[in-house]
């Protein structure tokens, strides 16, 4: 799902669009999961060194056979932090799930050094029964993301608000519908061309109107 999926695809491109422009020596993937935003993140700015930190063990032995260059450690962001910074520090579909996330954009920002940048991305809007069955402790109103890396000592100078109308509401509502069956598991040849012709319609979505948000703060 993380390599093939539609979503996926298209918040590895979306994080590259935000990130442009910057010329980061370091990045940071907090929740990294298996590494492959990194790995398109290393990408965008070649030559930046990489590391990711997860709250999953198995998350964390996938991401170092992937990435066998990059520092990957198993952290819970919302308890610690580590003890380096670095450049341009990013987390994907992560603070959703997590009960204290002031706490945890705390120490994300706190991971940021100086005249970096730390770009947050995660759901606004009303939350499907799915997403709370995967986990999501919210899904943030309008401006409530921005507040709270605001009190993190960010200051906000790039949003894309992703999505509308076949993401959100016509695939969440879809995927609502179906119990969220179908992203999930392998992916053989079938599903890989379904999610490439998905992803093909998702290009077509607006990337100023819609519940996918990309927030990017500079450390203050």
């Amino acid at each position: 799902m993380r390599r093939y999926g539609p979503m996926a695809r298209h918040t590895r491109r979306l994080m590259r669009a935000i990130t442009s422009g910057l010329a980061p020596k370091s990045i940071l993937d907090v929740g990294c999961g298996e590494g492959s935003l990194l790995v398109s993140l290393a990408q965008a700015h070649p030559g930046a060194a990489l590391a990711g930190v997860e709250i999953s063990e198995n998350a964390v032995a996938l991401a170092r056979r992937g990435l066998p260059g990059a520092e990957i450690s198993q952290l819970d962001v919302a308890a610690a932090r580590l003890p380096k910074t670095y450049d341009l520090v990013v987390s994907a579909d992560v603070i959703e799930h997590i009960a204290d996330d002031q706490a945890a954009l705390n120490n994300i920002a706190a991971m940021c050094a100086p005249g970096g940048a730390v770009v947050i991305a995660t759901l606004q809007g009303r939350m499907r029964r799915f997403e709370a069955d995967i986990g999501h402790m919210r899904n943030y109103k309008k401006g409530e993301l921005a507040a709270k890396m605001a009190a993190a000592g960010l200051i906000i100078d790039k949003k894309i608000e992703w999505g509308f109308p076949f993401y959100s509401p016509l695939y969440r509502n879809l995927l609502e519908a179906i119990g969220n069956q179908g992203t999930m598991g392998a992916f053989g040849p079938g599903k890989k061309l379904l999610s490439h012709l998905i992803y093909t319609a998702f290009l077509l979505n607006s990337a100023s109107v819609g519940d996918y948000i990309f927030l990017r703060g500079r450390k203050a």
